[in-house]
């Protein structure tokens, strides 16, 4: 039996060659055999450290959504003053090609769409909705209290309202349906309603 700190590093391991497959092939592409060739094992090996395969792709799901959403917070903080950090999440949360987010977010939305038919990693889902509910309730409520802000309604229903726009959005971008650009312009257009205050772009 390998020992712990190698099967860390496997698992690791795994979990980045599925990733990648996600990205490169969507859902239909990363299935045992094809996670195993990807990660140069035999699909019994990749059923040693995973005996369900969907623990594999709860790990997957819970390692992006931690990178996604701690590379995003940070982002955010780097501004200065509440419309600036406002401005800057709304831009994150639309992909563009060539900004890290862009595969984070193909293989959260590949991840999404194995969860509705695999509850196994329905906490790791929760956890990563909850935190991008928490980000956006902390960039209204700082806007409040800068006398910014004006909510048409709670500052939780601002939030989960942005959230569910950019999550269309988004899926709208990666499907080639909508340009990136627009995306952002009726994000921050929706934003601008919801806070009785104009979101630019810029």
């Amino acid at each position: 039996m390998a020992r712990p700190k190698n099967q860390a590093l496997r698992r690791g391991e795994l979990v980045a060659a599925t990733s990648r497959l996600l990205i490169e092939r969507g859902a239909a592409g990363a299935r045992l055999t094809d996670i195993a060739e990807a990660a140069g094992l035999t699909p019994a090996s990749v059923s040693y450290y995973y005996p369900d395969l969907v623990e594999l792709y709860a790990e997957t799901h819970q390692t992006a959504a931690i990178e996604y959403i701690t590379g995003r917070r940070a982002r955010v903080e780097a501004r200065t003053g509440p419309e600036q950090r406002m401005r800057e999440c709304l831009r994150l949360g639309i992909p563009m090609e060539g900004e890290p987010s862009f595969d984070a977010t193909v293989l959260l939305i590949e991840l999404g769409a194995l969860s509705t038919r695999n509850h196994g990693f329905d906490a790791a889902a929760d956890e990563f909705e909850r935190a991008q509910v928490e980000l956006f309730e902390q960039l209204v409520d700082e806007g409040v209290a800068a006398g910014l802000y004006t909510p048409a309604t709670s500052t939780a229903h601002v939030a989960r309202t942005l959230l569910a726009i950019e999550d269309g959005l988004a899926l709208s971008v990666i499907r080639g349906r909508l340009a990136p650009h627009d995306a952002l312009e009726l994000i921050s257009d929706a934003a601008s309603a919801l806070l009785r205050h104009r979101i630019g772009t810029d």
